[in-house]
């Protein structure tokens, strides 16, 4: 399988750090990202099932969604009914809507969070680009046991792959990683050269060089 390109704006490590005096300037632990549409079918309440516990044992998590979450055509009512949950987080500053953020402000996004979590329901579910996107940063990932939402962690062993819509199995993910993260670190610059739309160039040469081969 050739793999989707990933690619992220260069931006400065002042950059970086000027995002997290914005967002984080309290230097809270751990950060939790989560980047979608706020969409039933991406599993929020998995989510929001899971921070009761993550908050028992982690007191200072606290979620960052990164995307857009209000008047989403389709999924009112999906937000309407988290809402009480959501407010009850954020008045325990543990949960965070960063809104839609551009190319540049989510490579500093990535930097800035401790783990992205990917809790989809949806069977149809494509390859984890933003999974990708975090690894090369450094950052884990939880990803539920869907064919292409599974890929990126099992491929590079930097996370853990959950059940379907299980929150307790999230939250011991979580937990998991957190208390030995530097356990699910992968080869960051093999990631990002592997990636890389150079190298997938190369792939996609190659394999139509077969192709032509078979065909003579």
């Amino acid at each position: 399988m050739i793999s989707p390109p990933v690619e992220l704006p260069e931006i400065s490590s002042e950059e970086v750090e000027k995002f997290k005096e914005n967002h984080n300037c309290e230097n809270v632990h751990p950060i939790i990202g989560m980047a979608a549409r706020f969409a039933s079918e991406k599993g929020v309440e998995v989510l929001l099932n899971a921070m009761p516990h993550i908050l028992e044992e982690l007191p200072d998590a606290q979620v960052w969604f990164a995307g857009p979450y209000e008047h989403i055509v389709g999924e009112e009512a999906y937000f309407k009914r988290l809402e009480p949950a959501i407010l009850d987080l954020q008045k325990q500053d543990a949960w965070k809507f960063m809104g839609s953020l551009d190319p540049a402000q989510m490579a500093a996004f990535y930097p800035n969070i401790d783990l992205l979590v990917i809790p989809s329901l949806n069977s149809t579910e494509a390859f984890g680009l933003v999974q990708i996107e975090a690894m090369i940063n450094g950052v884990p990932s939880i990803a539920s046991n869907l064919p292409g939402v599974r890929q990126p962690v099992k491929r590079h062993a930097m996370g853990k792959v959950i059940p379907i819509g299980d929150s307790d199995a999230l939250s011991q993910a979580v937990v998991e990683i957190m208390k030995d993260k530097a356990a699910f670190q992968g080869d960051i610059m093999a990631i990002k050269k592997m990636y890389a739309p150079d190298s997938i160039a190369i792939e996609y040469e190659n394999l139509f060089n077969e192709i032509m081969n078979e065909i003579k």
